[in-house]
């Protein structure tokens, strides 16, 4: 339990606590900038580059826009984490970071856990997304109610049928924005073709906008999904062992074939049939179609978490919704506007993840703290956190024998007994 009957002081210099590596303080600056350069430019070029095929960009994305994109994101994470270290010096206490404010929440979350002071909720991340998914696609069903880009990455999601016809490209029908119908006769297998016909055939609801029987409408939201969700998985895995193929060529395998591929590609897939089925089911019930049908699917088809759980989509996503419905509530003049909110938010949330990185490295989220391990060759990790272990937060919990090779030309410190 931390201590705050009265202020506890740690008066070891940064060299012994910090940059154990090097007793210089703008040596160790330079160290750390060199390493998080090249581990930056690394992660946002594969990241770019990713996303830029996936999106479909043109050659002059590639020539003109490709290098300096990744540059500035890599010179950004490079001054976040040179500061860091370089305020370390300063100050004794690291006050930047990089990171969301989903980052920080979760981090908060875990530090009271930790603490004791909350009990976890089972599958917290997943009832989280789901009251997210509801409010989304509520105000999805509602006319005008969302940013036009978040309708556009929706309707990917699950299609334009269910989107109200005056948020659908103008002139265009959701029937006309429904996928295009595959020629059955190209298949050259008779029994696919009576199936897809029979299905085509089925019932479908007066209410419904979309192509074909409502059994055919939630078959292909599962299946186009699921798709896309494994290749992306498997597109992930296959560039972040790129450099390791001509040693080990089984990592294309494991690549290509990894669980996580299914698992993503089955969340995704039954988030869109869920979505699609509970609609259908509350047209033929209610015999009507309203908005509440979103509220009510949304958050059915958020519990397909369950094949996926990831705390980061589930907390991105209602961090999202929060701040649109802040936005939402400034523009109906019932929410102050405040100038420089996001520098605001952002520097109070990186302040909580960097100071549970040095305090507290047990209660950050595990692939965050890979991440800093990776991008700074370790030496993040190799801080002297026994030292402040004096906090009460078990800073060497993770670490309980480290200590470091110090120079006795700067320092005689001892391990404590």
């Amino acid at each position: 339990m931390a201590l705050f009957s009265k202020p506890i002081t740690v008066h070891n210099t940064c060299y012994e606590i910090g940059h154990c590596w090097s007793p210089y303080c703008v040596q160790a600056s330079v160290d750390v900038s060199k390493i998080v350069f090249q581990e930056a430019f690394k992660l946002y070029g594969s990241l770019y580059l990713l996303a830029a095929i996936l999106r479909k960009k043109g050659k002059s994305y590639y020539l003109k826009k490709l290098l300096p994109e990744t540059l500035q994101s890599s010179f950004f994470l490079t001054v976040n984490g040179t500061l860091f270290l370089s305020f370390f010096c300063l100050w004794r206490r690291g006050l930047l970071a990089v990171y969301l404010t989903n980052l920080a929440l979760e981090t908060a979350y875990r530090m009271a856990k930790f603490r004791g002071l909350i009990k976890p909720v089972v599958h917290g991340e997943v009832l989280l997304f789901s009251i997210a998914s509801a409010v989304y696609f509520y105000l999805f069903r509602r006319e005008s109610s969302l940013p036009q880009s978040t309708i556009s990455g929706l309707q990917y999601i699950v299609g334009s049928a269910e989107c109200p016809q005056s948020a659908t490209s103008p002139g265009r029908s959701s029937n006309n924005n429904e996928e295009p119908e595959r020629s059955r006769s190209r298949t050259g297998l008779a029994l696919l073709d009576k199936m897809v016909a029979r299905l085509e055939a089925s019932p479908r609801h007066r209410m419904c906008q979309h192509r074909g029987g409502c059994v055919l409408y939630v078959l292909k939201g599962c299946y186009r999904l699921f798709g896309m969700g494994y290749l992306i998985q498997a597109g992930v895995k296959l560039l972040s062992s790129l450099t390791r193929l001509h040693k080990q060529p089984r990592l294309l395998f494991d690549a290509l074939f990894n669980k996580d591929n299914f698992r993503l590609g089955a969340f995704l897939g039954s988030f869109s049939g869920l979505f699609r089925l509970v609609n259908c089911v509350l047209r033929w019930v209610r015999n009507r179609d309203s908005s509440f049908h979103g509220l009510l699917s949304g958050f059915v088809a958020g519990w397909s978490m369950l094949w996926y759980k990831s705390s980061t989509i589930a907390l991105y996503t209602a961090t999202k919704m929060a701040e649109m419905l802040y936005f939402k509530g400034i523009d109906a003049g019932y929410l102050p506007y405040i100038k420089c909110a996001d520098v605001l938010i952002y520097s109070v949330s990186t302040a909580v993840a960097f100071h549970a990185a040095v305090l507290e490295p047990h209660t950050l989220r595990p692939a965050y703290w890979k991440f800093l391990i990776r991008v700074t060759h370790e030496k993040f990790r190799h801080m002297n956190r026994r030292l402040l272990d004096v906090f009460g937060v078990q800073s060497s919990l993770m670490f309980p024998d480290d200590w470091p090779n110090y120079d006795p030309r700067f320092t005689n410190i001892t391990p404590p007994s």
